[in-house]
């Protein structure tokens, strides 16, 4: 770093070297040390001008020290990036080396996974046959016990042991269930004699009440037919006259009930009328209504826009007072809360 820091000289520094630890405090504290040393006086026309030259150039230094921030912060930020990237890079090659190399005995352990599931589940399946939620038949005992025998020539390795015992013990309950299912069809099929020929002898008794009841039944279907014969002529003529009398009452009914329908008729139109009527006053008032916010509305905004400029106007014109007395003429000072207001002068702002 130079000897000699003024504010003419702080472009010429080294960005690496300014932002080094202790960089920025050394050169700032020497900018601030050289600039408050300088002759200043505000009592001279003169002195107000070299103290705005002095002021201008430490903007000046602020802005060229920031810049070569950012440099050095862009220069980091890629070395940053190229180590991320060089990190991605050691993981996934590495994952993927970890994963190459243990995959031989990932390999083994789930085929030797598998290999004693396979025997579990046999074991579990020769332990189920066993097993029934219902009292089995003959032919279901016979389809378990196969299916044992052909289990029986697996090779279960270590767990040989564990599947005899499996073995013997399905073996006994399915013979168990065998002989009980043979006594369950013994027992069903003496059950089914004795009720076939229980079933003879009711059908026997059966067929000689059908025979009597028939005859019985002839008869009195005789004597119903002429009892019916009668009633069925003094039914017919009781129903003529009743159907005569109701069409004159339905054609009474229907001439009252076409006066009842002319009524309601004009009544329902009276209705329709009044309730048209309504609607239409109900909509010209919320018409109305509607004009009257809209208008309140328009009032209200274009208040707060007359507020809203008189603040802007009285703010305006206490930066312009302030321009001025800093030594701006009018027409400056307008002219700069001007380029202000409308952006036109980068960082600075004023707030309403």
């Amino acid at each position: 770093m130079q000897k000699e820091l003024t504010l003419d000289t702080v472009e010429t520094l080294v960005p690496s070297i300014v932002f080094a630890e202790g960089g920025v405090e050394d050169v700032v504290s020497r900018l601030e040390a050289y600039v408050r040393a300088l002759p200043l006086d505000a009592t001279t026309e003169k002195g107000r001008k070299h103290i705005k030259s002095v002021a201008y150039d430490v903007a000046r230094s602020k802005t060229a020290l920031d810049n070569m921030g950012k440099e050095v912060q862009e220069s980091a930020k890629a070395i940053v990036d190229r180590v991320n990237a060089d990190r991605r890079v050691v993981k996934n090659r590495l994952d993927t080396l970890r994963d190459e190399v243990k995959a031989p005995v990932v390999e083994f352990e789930q085929r030797e996974a598998a290999r004693v599931e396979g025997h579990q589940i046999a074991i579990r399946d020769i332990e189920a046959l066993a097993r029934f939620d219902f009292a089995p038949d003959e032919a279901t005992v016979s389809a378990r016990q196969s299916e044992l025998e052909r289990i029986y020539g697996r090779d279960f390795e270590e767990f040989k042991e564990r599947a005899k015992v499996a073995f013997e013990q399905s073996g006994v309950s399915l013979s168990a269930h065998a002989e009980a299912a043979k006594a369950r069809r013994v027992q069903q099929e003496e059950a089914e004699r004795k009720a076939a020929l229980a079933a003879e002898e009711e059908r026997e008794r059966l067929e000689a009440e059908r025979i009597a009841r028939e005859e019985r039944i002839a008869q009195e279907a005789a004597e119903r037919s002429r009892v019916q014969a009668e009633q069925a002529a003094q039914a017919e003529c009781e129903r003529l006259e009743r159907e005569a009398q109701a069409a004159i009452a339905r054609e009474q009914v229907a001439a009252q009930a076409m006066k009842e329908a002319q009524a309601r008729a004009e009544r329902e139109k009276v209705e329709a009328a009044r309730r048209a009527e309504e609607e239409k006053e109900r909509a010209v008032q919320a018409e109305r209504e509607r004009v009257a916010a809209e208008k309140r509305q328009e009032e209200a905004e274009a208040k707060r826009r007359a507020a809203d400029k008189a603040h802007k106007s009285a703010v305006n014109n206490e930066a312009l007072l302030a321009l001025v007395e800093a030594g701006a003429s009018e027409s400056v000072g307008k002219a700069i809360v001007t380029a202000i207001v409308l952006g036109k002068v980068p960082h600075v702002s004023i707030h309403y």
